[in-house]
């Protein structure tokens, strides 16, 4: 019975028996078609609505307490000048907040016996702003210098939500890759099939700020020039075709 099973089923497949070696065609089991990869990248612009800022307030005394409550006075006087120019509790946190002593540096020659002891201590306190009042920038730099803040940093001007520029970005470069696809496909003499794969890349993160003539210097001044710029998102895309005969 199982000879005779075999022998009807061979006599199903014509062309396999007495023809040589032959391919059978399982459909897309196990076949590979031409394929065209393309990449497609777009960036757009979009101007900032929210500033984001570090301020820190630095004190050094002989005396703990007096370097501390120094701190606290100028910092006290730093959110007081943020609150005169419309900057809220709401957008300000506390960052780093540190206390430490100051060594005396060994003198030279070393004696033997020498031993470094504590000469004064170091207080220092930092502030985190994020707000969307983007055109403050400038006075709030100038108004919390002149209150005590002697360190500025880590000014970026960013998009609180960038997902509405960053679905345009996606947009314009599937955009780009079809038309690159066709472009080719064209020049080529094939045909495109339809899209094996479509994958969203990862092209870099939002550029930084733009931050223009922010000097120590100017804080007698009402406020410092800043150009806040555009903030650009990228996208890109990368398309797999499969190809056709003409």
């Amino acid at each position: 019975m199982k000879t005779r099973a075999l022998l009807l089923f061979l006599l199903l497949l014509p062309g396999l028996v007495g023809c040589g070696p032959q391919t059978l065609n399982l459909g897309a089991v196990g076949q590979t078609f031409p394929q065209l990869v393309v990449r497609g990248e777009a960036t757009v612009e979009a101007a900032p609505d929210q500033l984001q800022l570090r301020l820190g307030v630095v004190t050094q005394d002989a005396d703990a307490e007096l370097a501390l409550s120094s701190n606290s006075e100028r910092m006290q006087a730093v959110m007081d000048s943020l609150a005169q120019i419309g900057i809220v509790r709401e957008e300000l946190a506390t960052g780093q907040f540190q206390v430490r002593p100051e060594w005396s540096l060994p003198p030279r020659p070393t004696p033997a016996n020498w031993q470094r002891e504590i000469v004064g201590y170091r207080v220092s306190n930092e502030l985190l702003i994020a707000t969307t009042r983007v055109k403050l920038a400038g006075k709030l730099l100038a108004a919390t210098q002149r209150a005590g803040a002697n360190q500025v940093g880590g000014l970026q001007f960013t998009l609180a939500d960038p997902q509405e520029q960053k679905q345009r970005a996606i947009a314009l470069a599937t955009e780009r890759a079809i038309r690159q696809a066709q472009t080719m496909a064209a020049a080529a003499g094939v045909k495109l099939g339809p899209v094996q794969s479509l994958t969203l890349d990862s092209p870099g993160g939002v550029p930084g700020p733009q931050l223009m003539m922010a000097e120590a210097r100017m804080a007698s001044a009402d406020t410092v020039p800043v150009a806040a710029g555009k903030v650009e998102v990228s996208a890109a895309v990368t398309l797999v075709y499969r190809l056709l005969t003409p």
